[in-house]
């Protein structure tokens, strides 16, 4: 399965694809947008894409805890330091989001954001996520307390 979005390519990942694992073990919490598991697993709950740019790898697109019986799944995205602002992360989650709706049938997106990632939470809300709650000092990280703001998007509020 693969999305050709201008000069990116999205495809899904292999388990055992060693350059997105490299990724994930060398991501810091600073710049992603949520969790991720370290491996791709490619399991009914869980999709996990590369975004290529010039046949490179960039980054990742991964859907998580996705719930069939009610046609949802978290969605997050991890693109390499020395790749962000460059457009490659709304170009590639709006086609995720395309996918997700047209292709896989899904009601409804959720994404999670650290408080301090002003670029992610930027980024979700250009594309149409709403804000829905925030978990008070939910992570943990180097000594501090951060707070989770929670987003969802519905299919029809995509759509328009």
């Amino acid at each position: 399965m693969m999305m050709q979005v201008e000069d990116l390519k999205i495809k899904l990942a292999t388990p055992d694809d060693a350059e997105i694992k490299m990724l994930s073990e060398q991501s810091n919490d600073l710049v992603n947008m949520s969790e991720t598991r370290l491996y791709p697993t490619n399991t009914p709950t869980e999709m996990v894409f590369r975004i290529e740019h010039q046949d490179e790898l960039i980054g990742e697109i991964r859907f998580s805890r996705m719930r069939w019986y009610n046609r949802k799944s978290e969605l997050s995205i991890l693109i390499k330091k020395e790749h962000q602002n460059k457009g490659y992360g709304t170009k590639a989650l709006n086609a995720a989001m395309h996918y997700a709706f047209d292709k896989m049938n899904l009601h409804r997106l959720e994404a999670e954001v650290y408080d301090f990632n002003e670029a992610s939470i930027k980024l979700v809300e250009k594309l149409g996520f709403k804000k829905e709650g925030v978990l008070r000092e939910a992570k943990y990280l180097e000594g501090k307390y951060y707070d989770i703001i929670r987003y969802g998007i519905l299919k029809n509020e995509f759509e328009k």
